[in-house]
Formats: C-alpha cells, structure tokens, sequence
C-alpha cells in the first residue's frame, strides 16, 4: 500500500512559515548593561549602555522651628547667639573621588579617566570623579560610569580636591560642563593660584556697610559616610546618590558677633567634616 506524502508536505509547510522567515535579533547582550536584552540572538556593534553614579544635593538650614531649603541672601540666626545673624552669599565647592565602599570593605568609583597636563610638562590619568556643588546647582550631576553589584555599607568622597590639582598649574583644556571646566566660573578659580576648592562668602549682618567674609579652604577633607543600613547593588541599574547638607553645621561654635576672622575660619574648618549627610540611595 502506498503512503500519501501529504502530511510530510503539510509539516514542512508549517515549519517554513513559522521559522523560515525569522531574522535573528540584534540587541545588547551584556549582563552588566541597562539595556541587557535577554531576547536578542546576536550582540549590537556599540549599543549597549552601561550603569551610571549620579549625585543630587539637598541644600538645608536648620532653624528653630524648621529646616528649611537654604537660600543665599537670607538672614538666619545664630546657633550661638539668638539675637545674633549671618546672610551666606555664595558657598561653592567641589567633592572628588566619590568612592561606594562594599561590606567586604572594597572601594568602587567610576570607570571614567580624564587626562591632564600641567605647565610644569607633567601629566597624569586620573578617575573622573568630580562633582561642583552650589546651592544654585540644581541638576544631579552624572559621577561616571560604575560597575559593580553587591552590598554596600558605606559612601566615601574628598570634600574639596587632591593636592595635585592644587599645587600645579594645569593647562589641557577641560570640556565645557566638567565640573573643572574654568572657562565660565571665575569662583573656582585664580589665575596665579589655580582652583579654589571650597569657597565661602558670608556677612555678619545684613547692614550695607557690612564688608564681606570670603573663606577659602584648600585642604581637602575625607569625609566617611555610614549607610543606616546596608543596600544592595544589581547588575544593569543605575545608582542616584542624594546627600544632604545642612549649612548651620558649617557654623557650630560661631560667634558672628566676637570673633575675628582667623577665628570663625579655624572653627568652620573643624566643622567640614561633619556637614555632610546620606539622604537616600536608590537604584534606577
């Protein structure tokens, strides 16, 4: 007896059209990716989009009856003495080398390196790891590019910039929108005297006769930050920092009626170390 041919005919037909027309997918197929696609057959030329460290500020004072967002030219009393005030001008400064310390005690930072060189001839590689903080700074400002995954207990910076930045001259060209970028802030720095990394200007008084107290502090603080508790990386996420500064903290101990200048500089440079607070961090 003969077999008919039909149903092998019928099959084939069927995989023909569920399979013959397929097209491989292309899409991103690193783990580490934001944009990992699990579906994609074979890997993108350059489409894959790697994790970001973003950083955004909270700029507070800290009042009798509230805290409040910080403003410039405001009166705010004293901590020290009630019927005593001060108006902050500007506060501008810079934190570098922001660091997520891991419960093994690892330190990560940013895959991103700037070039510098400085009139000296010297140069050097460095992380790209620089934030320029102002009140008036309202967008987060991108750290770099971070890879990692796991617990982390603790976030870590400088306030304020490494020495070598301080003690050279640097001539290579920072693109417009770095933090270092110098070609439109005069505030951060000096011709003769390089970047200024922690600037503030404040008045005893609202009084206009009253000079103004410009405080420039160069060393830079190491500032350790404990999480209340520990938080969890994963792979393919973007991490959004927020710190909070409270700008009383820079002025504990000040007396803005009897002390003298060298004096209110000493006490808000012991005070650096302490104005700085973890706000939230998430994963995006």
């Amino acid at each position: 007896m003969k077999m008919s041919k039909l149903p092998l005919y019928l099959s084939t037909l069927v995989f023909y059209f569920l399979f013959g027309c397929y097209e491989p997918k292309e899409g991103c197929l690193n783990t580490d990716a934001v944009n990992y696609d699990v579906t994609a057959d074979d890997p993108c030329g350059d489409c894959c989009v790697f994790p970001s460290l973003s950083l955004s500020m909270q700029h507070l004072i800290r009042l009798p009856e509230d805290t409040v967002s910080f403003q410039y030219g405001v009166l705010y009393p004293s901590e020290v003495n009630a019927l005593d005030s001060f108006v902050v001008d500007r506060a501008r400064y810079f934190i570098s080398d922001l660091k997520l310390v891991k419960e093994n005690g690892e330190e990560v930072g940013v895959t991103d390196s700037l070039s510098l060189e400085f009139s000296n001839g010297t140069s050097i590689t460095v992380e790209d790891n620089f934030a320029k903080l102002d009140r008036d700074i309202f967008q987060a400002r991108k750290i770099g590019t971070v890879l990692t995954e796991g617990v982390v207990t603790e976030i870590k910076f400088t306030f304020g910039l490494d020495e070598f930045l301080l003690q050279n001259e640097l001539t290579s060209v920072i693109s417009n929108g770095h933090p270092l970028d110098t070609s439109s802030d005069s505030l951060i720095y000096e011709e003769g005297l390089g970047y200024i990394p922690n600037l503030l200007i404040l008045r005893r008084d609202t009084v206009s006769t009253t000079d103004s107290l410009e405080f420039r502090f160069f060393d830079p603080v190491q500032i350790s930050l404990p999480l209340e508790a520990p938080f969890v990386v994963e792979k393919g996420f973007n991490i959004k920092l927020t710190l909070k500064v409270d700008y009383l903290d820079w002025f504990n101990g000040v007396d803005f009626e009897i002390d003298n200048f060298p004096t209110m500089e000493e006490k808000i440079k012991n005070n650096l170390s302490n104005v700085f607070h973890v706000t939230e961090i998430k994963l995006e």
